[in-house]
């Protein structure tokens, strides 16, 4: 027997060489740059959302969050703190991904998601804890643009998520779940009237529609309103109306609102 170890035949070395390319392609992809990830965001949002500063990979990393009103908006305003992201890759090979969210500044736990792609569609469902809760200041909206820029709300915006499931398919969105917006103590530059208001804003869905209302808590700017979110087109009827007493001081907040009938402003999405 020879000493010396044989060669393998160029037709034996492909798999080697096949193996070695699939690792090479894998560390790309799962160190690529945060970077990555923000352009991606600021893709599918059309520049709405965006991820500045973004540190450390696509899969473990954390960035500043900041709201725009679009590529050709010249505003744009940052959001509190950074938010940190973790992306579990165990089920890619079955097209689904674990994604943790954690926005110390923001919440008090983390959010986390489970999202799944297939041919139809794509699924994001809320995994723990079932009731997630946010609070921001209202004035970061302003960076949306119209008309968040024209009111300058100021306040606080509570965000709670319950049981949500969001869904893309033949494309329609279906939501699955609750979503509640409370907004308290909101001021307005167009008044001196302050506070305006506290509200609360509840959408509820079945999978098919999602049911939206709209009620005042407190303050002399009466808002109520009912809606539905088919999928494809939002359908909300509602009212704004000042508090008695409240009427010459909220007069022009409520001309931008809507359309006057008697001694309310119609409010039609």
């Amino acid at each position: 027997m020879s000493r010396y170890p044989r060669r393998l035949a160029p037709a034996s070395r492909w798999p080697l060489w096949l193996s070695a390319l699939a690792g090479m392609l894998w560390a790309l992809v799962a160190f690529a740059p945060a970077s990555w990830l923000a352009g991606a965001v600021a893709a599918v949002t059309q520049q709405r959302v965006l991820l500045a500063d973004a540190q450390g990979t696509w899969r473990v990393g954390s960035a500043q969050f900041v709201l725009s009103g679009g590529s050709q908006s010249r505003g744009a305003t940052l959001a509190p703190g950074r938010l940190y992201w973790h992306i579990a890759l165990s089920g890619i090979w079955h097209g689904a991904l674990g994604i943790t969210l954690d926005w110390p500044d923001l919440a008090a736990k983390p959010l986390v998601l489970s999202a799944q792609a297939n041919i139809a569609g794509w699924t994001v469902r809320q995994r723990n804890p079932a009731n997630w809760q946010t609070q921001f200041p209202a004035a970061v909206l302003e960076g949306l643009g119209t008309p968040w820029n024209t009111l300058a709300l100021q306040g606080r915006v509570g965000l709670a998520l319950q049981q949500t499931r969001l869904e893309s398919s033949a494309g329609r969105l279906r939501l699955d779940g609750r979503v509640q917006v409370d907004a308290a103590d909101m001021t307005s530059r167009l008044t001196t009237v302050a506070p305006l208001g506290t509200y609360h804003l509840q959408v509820d869905g079945d999978g098919a529609n999602a049911k939206i209302a709209l009620s005042t808590l407190a303050g002399p700017l009466l808002l109520m309103g009912t809606g539905v979110w088919n999928g494809r087109q939002l359908q909300f009827a509602g009212s704004a109306k000042a508090a008695p007493g409240q009427e010459q001081a909220l007069a022009n907040l409520l001309s931008l609102l809507g359309q006057r009938e008697g001694d309310k402003v119609r409010i039609a999405l």
